[in-house]
């Protein structure tokens, strides 16, 4: 399990801003770093299950050892779009974690400032 901040701002500590979320959730929130970065989540505009369900099959599934081909067929995943920086875009669309190793962080994490100054312009996603 992992600890989220619901608003967003990694510097946010105060327990209302907190959850507990398994990782795969947590992929699923921050999509751009493994979509767009490391690779590993694929974007899909249809599926056969809630985005809650497909983290769960996919477990399910992945442990009985089936491929990511199965499984996404499984679960109707159909239609694989590219990632945009963009809620209103992403808010419509189903995630699915592959099983392949994910790409290395081919630049250091963003800088602190550069965290606030994203988090500050949210809306301009």
């Amino acid at each position: 399990m992992q600890v989220n901040h619901i608003d967003g701002n990694p510097k946010n500590h105060v327990d209302e801003n907190l959850e507990v979320i398994c990782p795969s959730c947590h992929m699923i929130l921050h999509s751009g770093l493994w979509a767009k970065v490391r690779g590993i989540l694929l974007l899909f505009k249809k599926s056969g299950f809630s985005q809650n369900d497909i983290v769960r099959i996919t477990r399910e599934m992945r442990l009985a050892g089936k491929a990511d081909d199965d499984i996404i067929q499984h679960l109707g995943l159909r239609e694989r779009v590219p990632w945009k920086q963009d809620l209103d875009y992403l808010s419509h669309l189903y995630g699915f974690i592959s099983s392949k190793q994910y790409l290395p962080t081919p630049k250091p994490l963003l800088s602190e400032w550069e965290q606030k100054d994203r988090i500050v312009n949210k809306e301009s996603w």
